[in-house]
C-alpha cells in the first residue's frame, strides 16, 4: 500500500499524545433488584484518588463521553500502527509535535478552515457519484474522498474561498490538526478539453495569487475523459504531499 510514513509517525504520535494525556477511565456493570446500571471510574494522576460515577449523573455522562471518546482513539492508534507495521520493521519515531506546530505556517489555518462551509458550488452535478451524504461530481473525486476518510484526514467538499472580487469552489480543502496544517486538493478531470484547460490556467492563478504553491499546499491531480487515471493514482499523489509536510 502507498502510504506516507511521515504521516502516519504524525497521527501514530498524536493518537499516543492524546491516550497518555488524558485519565484512563473503566466502566462497571451493577445488578441492583434486577436492574442493571453502569458506572464509570478513574483515577487521578495526581492525587491518587479513585473516582466513580453513575452513568445517568452529569458527572458520570461526562465520563461516558470520556471513555467512548478514548475507545475511538485506542481504535484509531491500532489502525495507523498495523499499517506502520505493514510498511517498516523499525519502530514508530518519537517526534516533537509542539515543535513542529509552531514551525508549521499554512494559509489554512484552524480558524479559517473551521469557518468554510462545504457543498457551495451552484453549478449542476451532471455525473453524481454519492458517498456519506456528500454528492461528488465524478468517480474520481469519490475516490479521492475515500482515501481521505481512510486516512483520517478531515475536508471540505467545494467551499466558497473568496479570491478578489468573486468566489473559487476548492475541490477538498482539507486540514490536519495534529499539524495545524491545511491544503486543497484540487481534481482537474477534463484535460482533453480545452476550454477546461483555459478555465483550469486561470484557477492555478487564482491560487498562485492567494499563496497555494504545488506540491507544498496544493495538490493539483489530472485526468482525461479518454484516459482514466492508473490504479493508486490518487494514493500515490496524496502520499507524496503528505510526506512533504509532515517531514520531521
Amino acid at each position: 500500500m502507498t502510504i506516507s510514513k511521515n504521516y502516519l509517525a504524525v497521527k501514530i504520535n498524536a493518537l499516543k499524545e492524546y491516550l497518555q494525556s488524558t485519565d484512563r477511565i473503566g466502566c462497571r456493570l451493577h445488578h441492583v433488584h434486577n436492574h442493571i446500571y453502569k458506572s464509570y471510574y478513574f483515577t487521578d494522576r495526581t492525587t491518587g484518588k479513585r473516582h466513580e460515577h453513575i452513568s445517568t449523573s452529569s458527572a458520570g455522562k461526562a465520563l461516558e463521553q470520556s471513555f467512548l471518546r478514548r475507545g475511538v482513539v485506542s481504535a484509531h492508534l491500532d489502525h495507523f500502527q498495523s499499517l506502520w507495521n505493514s510498511l517498516s520493521d523499525a519502530p514508530v519515531p518519537a517526534l516533537d509535535l509542539p515543535a513542529m506546530r509552531r514551525i508549521s505556517r499554512s494559509i489554512i489555518t484552524k480558524e479559517f478552515y473551521d469557518s468554510l462551509i462545504p457543498c457551495q458550488n451552484p453549478k449542476p452535478i451532471v455525473r453524481p457519484n454519492p458517498y456519506k451524504g456528500i454528492v461528488f461530481r465524478s468517480k474520481s473525486e469519490r475516490e479521492i474522498a475515500e482515501i481521505l476518510d481512510e486516512l483520517g484526514i478531515e475536508y471540505k467538499y467545494e467551499p466558497s474561498i473568496p479570491v478578489n472580487n468573486y468566489e473559487i469552489y476548492g475541490d477538498f480543502v482539507c486540514f490536519i490538526r495534529e499539524l495545524g496544517f491545511g491544503f486543497i486538493i484540487e481534481h482537474c478531470g477534463m484535460m482533453d478539453s480545452p476550454a477546461y484547460v483555459d478555465k483550469t490556467i486561470r484557477t492555478f492563478r487564482d491560487y498562485n495569487s492567494l499563496g497555494f504553491l504545488p506540491g507544498v499546499n496544493i495538490l493539483y491531480t489530472y485526468e482525461r475523459n479518454d484516459c482514466p487515471p492508473p490504479l493508486n493514482y490518487f494514493r500515490a499523489q496524496i502520499s507524496a504531499l503528505l510526506d512533504t509536510f509532515c517531514a520531521p
